[in-house]
């Protein structure tokens, strides 16, 4: 079973490394994972970063809006605990092509054939997922790229709630074209597992950070159905893989 399961670095890793940073995706590598996760933005003159938030100060020593900056000016700022770099899109796909898969979350608008582009000139189609929580810019991906894979991130989606999501499947009336969806970990339900099941729709979990025990919460999940983990601690990735091959 762990053979088709997502193993997935989110961000990397959110524990002791700086999230989406090459020293976070080298570790969740290191660590176990067949996919990572990281988030997609815009600088002001137009580089595609791999940045969480649409500021930088939460995650690096610079203040205000990644827009105000272009990519020359971005590389003054360095992270808060491993004093890195906020890396390009096409840096990480090069120096991690052929050694794991992508998640590539679209948080800005207007990017996405940039995104296809790269990741068609690099040959890395076939082992890249397009994410994002706008379903209208999902469904202009899957229109122009009908062989890409996309996971809707429902948790905070816009264009299609969890409820409607779930009362569409029971009228089987659900008629969206994404791939996989993506729901926070305290909101998956056996019924949601099951209406993803029945319209052939892969499910991933997200956010373990605050569980006293992530392990069991991840475990619950994977009895339930669920498809992947996006795991906010890689040293769990090991731990699970071993409770698959116990189980």
């Amino acid at each position: 079973m762990d053979k088709d399961f997502f193993f997935i670095g989110h961000r990397g890793t959110r524990t002791d490394l700086d999230e989406n940073t090459l020293l976070a995706f080298n570790k969740s590598l290191e660590f176990g994972a067949n996919y990572i996760e990281f988030d997609v933005r815009k600088t002001k003159d137009e580089q595609l970063v791999i940045l969480h938030d649409p500021t930088l100060d939460r995650t690096t020593n610079g203040r205000g809006s990644l827009r105000r900056f272009t990519y020359k000016e971005l590389k003054n700022f360095k992270t808060i605990i491993d004093h890195t770099y906020i890396p390009l899109l096409s840096e990480v796909l090069k120096k991690l092509k052929g050694k794991i898969k992508f998640i590539i979350e679209v948080k800005d608008e207007n990017i996405s054939n940039k995104i296809v582009r790269i990741i068609k000139d690099l040959g890395i189609f076939g082992d890249s997922i397009l994410s994002g929580r706008n379903l209208k810019d999902l469904d202009y991906i899957k229109k122009n790229y009908p062989h890409i894979i996309t996971c809707f991130n429902i948790t905070y989606g816009s264009g299609l709630t969890l409820r409607e999501f779930m009362n569409l499947s029971r009228e089987n009336n659900l008629n969206y074209n994404f791939d996989i969806v993506c729901l926070r970990s305290n909101l998956v339900s056996k019924e949601f597992v099951e209406v993803c099941q029945r319209n052939k729709i892969r499910s991933l979990a997200w956010n373990f950070l605050n569980y006293n025990d992530p392990i069991n919460k991840i475990i619950t999940l994977i009895r339930l159905g669920i498809n992947g983990i996006l795991f906010d601690n890689h040293q769990n990735i090991p731990l699970i893989k071993k409770w698959f091959k116990l189980n």
